[in-house]
């Protein structure tokens, strides 16, 4: 089976990394529960930021299950795309399924591609 993790190459780890997002946002995809945004980046694959705030979900363990259904329907969706893409959460996510969220974000991750293809920067 072939390794399914996020490598920390694919993750944005730097403050400044996740700044350069927040000021130079070309595509952004808005939810009531959670917003997408993204910039193009110089390397030839996505890499994954996320801002899951204790105040928006309180307990530890509702925010390691947002967080790790966001990077595994990044990893299906997005992965071969050359964006920087922050997953922030709006609103309390943790009182919805596993199966809602990961439909939820599949959806967010097709308005994604949609957005994308509109500037001729989508790959697939």
């Amino acid at each position: 089976m072939p390794d399914q993790r996020l490598r920390g190459c694919r993750r944005l780890q730097a403050s400044d990394e996740f700044r350069q997002v927040f000021i130079n946002t070309e595509v952004r995809v808005v939810h009531p529960k959670y917003v997408l945004l993204a910039k193009c980046n110089p390397v030839d694959f996505a890499r994954l930021g996320l801002v899951v705030s204790k105040r928006h979900i309180t307990k530890a363990s509702a925010r390691n299950v947002v967080k790790r259904l966001v990077r595994e329907t990044f990893r299906k969706n997005i992965r071969s795309q050359p964006f920087d893409v922050l997953f922030l959460v709006r609103s309390d996510l943790s009182g919805i399924s596993k199966k809602e969220l990961s439909e939820l974000l599949e959806d967010g991750w097709k308005r994604f591609k949609k957005k994308c293809s509109k500037f001729g920067k989508a790959s697939g």
